[in-house]
This record gives C-alpha cells, structure tokens and sequence, in this order.
C-alpha cells in the first residue's frame, strides 16, 4: 500500500502528539496535562491537535485503543496457527512483548498513570476474552466451572508481571521475560486444566 506526503505527515504528528503525551505522563498526572502543554511540547499548534483529536482523554483513548488492538491482532495471528494447539504460547507471548517493549515508555505511563485505570481494565477484559478462546483449543476438555477462576488468575499475574517489567530500567531482554511468562501459563494450566 503507498500513502501519500499528507498521509506521512499526518502519521508523524500523530505519532509526536502521543510522545509529547507519553513523556508528560511521566512528568506530572494525566489530568494536569492540557492540549497547550501537549502541543508545545510536541512543537505544534493547538490547531493541529484539534485536527486529529477532541482533547486529552481523545487522545489518550486513541492510544489505549491502537495499543489494545495491536496486541489483539497477534493474539488472532497465534490462534490462527497451528501453534495455537500446543502447551507453550511463546508465539503469541513473544511478540507481544517487543510490541510493549517498542511503546514501553506509553505503556509505562498507561499503566501507571491513575486517569488511565480504564486502560488496565481494557487489558484485563483482552487477555481474559483470549484465554478463553485459547483454553477452548488446547484443553477443550477442560472444566468450565473453574476457567473464570483460572483466567482471573493468570490475567493478573500477566498485569503483574507487565508491571514489574516495565519498571526495570533497563528493561530485561524480550524473550527473557517471555519464556517465564510462557512457563507461569503452563505451570499453571498443566494443574488447572488437565
């Protein structure tokens, strides 16, 4: 697919509207942050910003949504693959960990940040949806009744895990922090669902 120069430019102010956003977040409280402060920091004028986004909480809920469908895209890739039938999700797990390591600071700040807890309760409803369908094609014999317990558990842990991670600085490597994830998963299904 070609795009064209205003297709480009409007990527790339998108793209600095949000890094301006991700680095006040680690500044100072989503709600003190304001369009001007966003704008000067991304070195644009407020009319820009009005061009792509209504205000803050637009521009905040763009950039939870495009986070969440990213990773809800290599999910669908996973359970689309014959891997999707073995114990190990490192496929899945993997890529969705340079995604977040690749946005870490706006992830970071998502997570941390308290005007941003819908974005934590949009990431559990993702990996709790997903768990199901996965759960269905690798233990489809499982038990139902205990699989909300389960699936509480396990979508904590991957939040909790995701927390302590991106609070490393430096961030340990990918594949590191992937394949324990992979193994709690395992350890965790071999003694719930089989």
């Amino acid at each position: 697919m070609t795009y064209s120069k205003e297709d480009r430019r409007i990527r790339r102010t998108k793209k600095l509207l949000k890094q301006a956003l991700a680095e006040l977040m680690e500044q100072k409280d989503f709600n003190d942050i304001t369009v001007k402060d966003i704008t000067e920091k991304a070195d644009l004028n407020r009319g820009t910003f009005y061009l792509h986004y209504s205000g803050t909480y637009d521009l905040l809920e763009k950039i939870e949504n495009e986070i969440l469908g990213s990773i809800q895209q290599v999910i669908e890739e996973y359970l689309n693959h014959d891997d999707a039938k073995n114990d190990s999700a490192i496929t899945a797990i993997y890529p969705i960990g340079v995604y977040i390591m690749e946005n870490a600071d706006i992830c970071r700040c998502l997570i941390n940040n308290k005007a941003s807890s819908d974005f934590i309760d949009k990431f559990q409803e993702l990996i709790f949806k997903n768990l199901l369908n996965i759960t269905s094609i690798k233990h489809p014999k499982a038990a139902n009744k205990s699989n909300e317990y389960y699936f509480s558990f396990i979508t904590y842990g991957v939040i909790g895990v995701l927390k302590c991670w991106l609070s490393k600085k430096p961030m340990p490597p990918v594949d590191e922090v992937a394949k324990l994830v992979d193994k709690f998963i395992i350890s965790v299904s071999n003694g719930t669902l089989k």
